[in-house]
């Protein structure tokens, strides 16, 4: 299997998404720069046992309630329940 390679674009702004996930759905598409070694921040909640966030109180995410995935992963605003 090979390592996903992301554009490295030194003197573009930074991808915000993939800061955050360390993924980029855009790729090599992508205009913005994809630093080496990054380290995606870790969610400030209690992860269900598909690595999703547990957030009570707040909205069921949609995407996880209709097919079962979130395409948002650990990062998702929403709640994703057991």
């Amino acid at each position: 299997m090979s390592e996903e390679k992301f554009p490295e674009r030194p003197g573009e702004p930074e991808c915000s998404y993939y800061l955050r996930t360390g993924n980029c759905y855009l790729k090599q598409n992508c205009k913005y720069h994809h630093p080496k070694n990054i380290t995606p921040s870790e969610p400030q909640c209690t992860l269900n046992d598909k690595g999703l966030p547990l957030r009570p109180g707040q909205a069921i995410c949609p995407h996880y309630s209709r097919f079962g995935i979130c395409r948002s992963g650990p990062t998702c605003k929403f709640d994703h329940f057991t």
